[in-house]
């Protein structure tokens, strides 16, 4: 008898805890049309950054 009472009150919570929380009306909302694939996006083939190494100015601000 425990037994079973006990899968009575498990099947119960079970049931409570498995609903979902939506607010009302949400079931009958369409998605949002038209989105489209995403962008392609191209990676380029050179690394970014100069050519060469940046070097300093001959002055050193006009501290000189």
């Amino acid at each position: 008898m425990r037994r079973l009472v006990l899968i009575a009150a498990a099947l119960a919570v079970t049931v409570f805890a498995c609903r979902t929380t939506q607010p009302p009306g949400t079931e009958n909302q369409v998605p949002i049309d038209a989105v489209g694939p995403e962008p392609i996006q191209t990676v380029p083939s050179e690394p970014a950054g100069p050519a060469g190494p940046i070097t300093a100015p001959g002055e050193d601000g006009g501290t000189r």
